[in-house]
């Protein structure tokens, strides 16, 4: 008997948004946490932002970058800003978002780190 085979999963891919970091044990987005913003981008492609500060004191900084819309991605650069890796994997509601340490501080400032657990804020569409 000859079946068709079966489809590949679609894959995961970015959902244009505003996503805040989580408390991973409580699930609740942090009083003072990290931010991302994704938009929409050519064909195939998304912007993404990433607000960083550290939870001690507020220091901090930002990066933005462009990936295509499938993940996981990895994003990086070579600066003298700051060398830096983040990696993007999908979770049910969100992100988690890997920033390799290793490679540099990403220009995020000292003890700041994109790493966390990110959830989609729902908004409210924005009236004409």
């Amino acid at each position: 008997v000859l079946t068709a085979p079966t489809p590949a999963p679609a894959p995961k891919v970015f959902v244009p948004g505003t996503y805040r970091q989580i408390d991973t044990v409580t699930q609740v987005p942090l009083a003072v946490g990290n931010l991302i913003v994704i938009v929409a981008g050519k064909p195939g492609r998304i912007g993404f932002s990433i607000g960083a500060v550290r939870q001690a004191d507020t220091n901090g900084g930002f990066i933005v970058g462009v990936l295509p819309l499938a993940l996981p991605a990895t994003w990086s650069r070579t600066s003298s800003e700051g060398n830096c890796r983040v990696s993007f994997g999908p979770l049910a509601h969100g992100l988690k978002v890997t920033q390799d340490a290793g490679i540099g501080d990403c220009g995020l400032g000292e003890g700041a780190s994109a790493s966390g657990t990110y959830v989609l804020i729902p908004e409210k569409p924005l009236k004409t």
